[in-house]
């Protein structure tokens, strides 16, 4: 299953270059795939189906990947390790660009509403907002749109610098001394200090 996936999220990476969304078809997508459309029906339902376990998977995968433990009172909860949640980006930077474009009017969404529950259990962890503290709400809004901005801009922009100092340039701006809830972000799996190399170029 993981494999037949793999392989058809590749397909459609290719499909997507020359094609909209519209006129790719089963066919299409399991010829380029080198796969029979038996093998997409015993996994697939149809195109629509394909389209929607593929968004949900790359969802999980990302945040297995960056499940991390954390204690930011002394109680271990679970935190987002940059380092390896921007690896992963890094790695499957196709199929993410593929799913970001507007063509896929759920992605964003799916995506957004899974970091801001992450986010809001996070924050039942941490000690209550203070009156001159913004809502948790916000915070929350504004950490969420930050990050994923600022990994579709690092997409749009070729990769351009590396993924660890793109994690600690991100916890620079989100800082904890800003909002406590910025901590769920966790400054795992990243090797390099700010100002050693920036780019790959």
């Amino acid at each position: 299953m993981v494999r037949t996936n793999e392989q058809l999220r590749q397909a459609l990476s290719e499909l997507l270059q020359q094609q909209s969304l519209q006129q790719i078809s089963v066919q299409k997508l399991t010829s380029t795939a080198q796969l029979t459309r038996g093998t997409f029906y015993l996994h697939y339902k149809d195109k629509t189906d394909f389209y929607e376990q593929t968004e949900q998977q790359v969802i999980d995968e990302w945040f297995a990947a960056a499940r991390t433990v954390i204690a930011p009172n002394g109680e271990s909860v679970s935190g987002f390790a940059l380092g390896p949640a921007l690896r992963y980006v890094d790695r499957h930077h196709q199929i993410l660009t593929v799913l970001l474009h507007p063509q896929f009017t759920q992605f964003r969404p799916r995506l957004r509403q899974r970091f801001e529950r992450e986010l809001l259990g996070f924050s039942q962890h941490l000690p209550a907002v203070g009156t001159d503290e913004p809502p948790i709400d916000i915070q929350i809004t504004f950490l969420t749109m930050a990050f994923l901005g600022l990994v579709e801009h690092w997409l749009n922009d070729n990769r351009r610098y590396r993924s660890e100092y793109l994690a600690q340039s991100f916890r620079q701006l989100a800082t904890p001394n800003v909002t406590l809830l910025a901590t769920w972000f966790a400054l795992v799996g990243t090797d390099i200090a700010l100002d050693s190399e920036k780019s790959l170029t």
